[in-house]
């Protein structure tokens, strides 16, 4: 037979299991008011010089790279006031030819920028901890920052900061790839 007890215990765990499982469900979904209309992709070659130190973050920047946002919009019949957000989708990092060890990176920050105010930046992705073990491409988390106002120019800038684990033992090409959704409100 079984105690009171021991079955209050096992209720209560269980309606607090359900209830966190809710709360973290509803809390994960996008607004049903908000759909993607349209993803903006990206690919950008970075050239990665041999000898980083492992103390500080590097900055390798691309700069004056073209938005494509009125390409967008008029395939898609908008205007960009009808854009209420744009978010990334997805961020990675490959080597170009699948020879070099990514894991003597530590950390990956991507920053956006309009070209003509570098004081001001917008987070893309970043990484948490990037395994060790030989990989030859880093998937980022996409940031929720909303970068309507970097993406909606017709140039943008973009800094990958990095900060080493060891030290790179020659110079390497990776491929930035990244994806930005443009939501709209509303059906």
């Amino acid at each position: 037979m079984v105690s009171s007890t021991t079955t209050g215990l096992g209720v209560r765990l269980l309606i607090w299991i359900l209830a966190v499982a809710v709360i973290t469900g509803g809390l994960s979904c996008r607004s049903d008011s908000a759909r993607a209309v349209f993803e903006m992709r990206y690919i950008f070659e970075v050239n990665v010089p041999a000898g980083l130190n492992t103390f500080n973050f590097h900055q390798l920047v691309l700069q004056n790279k073209e938005t494509g946002i009125d390409f967008f919009l008029e395939q898609n019949n908008l205007e960009f006031e009808d854009i209420s957000a744009i978010n990334t989708s997805f961020a990675r990092l490959t080597t170009l030819l699948g020879d070099e060890d990514l894991s003597m990176i530590d950390e990956i920050v991507i920053d956006l920028f309009k070209p003509d105010n570098r004081d001001l930046n917008f987070e893309a992705a970043y990484t948490l901890q990037i395994p060790i073990r030989r990989i030859d491409r880093v998937q980022l988390i996409p940031s929720i920052t909303n970068l309507k106002e970097v993406l909606g120019g017709q140039q943008f800038d973009v800094v990958m900061h990095m900060r080493f684990r060891s030290i790179p033992p020659r110079n390497f090409t990776a491929v930035l790839e990244m994806g930005f959704e443009a939501f709209r409100e509303g059906g």
